[in-house]
């Protein structure tokens, strides 16, 4: 059985009941988590300081 499923950012394939991902959407996903480490946990965003997110924590969550 194929199932597929896209995200925002990536395609993801399922078969049975293994993932197989995209070669180049893996290495795109693997560069933007490497290039910008710090990842808001309320809505995802990601930031390549963590100035940056604390700031944005601070202005669009109000914490």
């Amino acid at each position: 059985m194929l199932n597929a499923y896209k995200n925002k950012n990536f395609t993801i394939i399922q078969l049975d009941n293994s993932l197989v991902e995209d070669p180049k959407e893996k290495r795109a996903r693997f560069l933007l988590e490497f290039e910008n480490p710090y990842k808001c946990e309320k809505c995802g965003e990601r930031f390549k300081k963590k100035k940056q997110l604390r700031e944005h924590k601070e202005e669009v969550h109000s914490y």
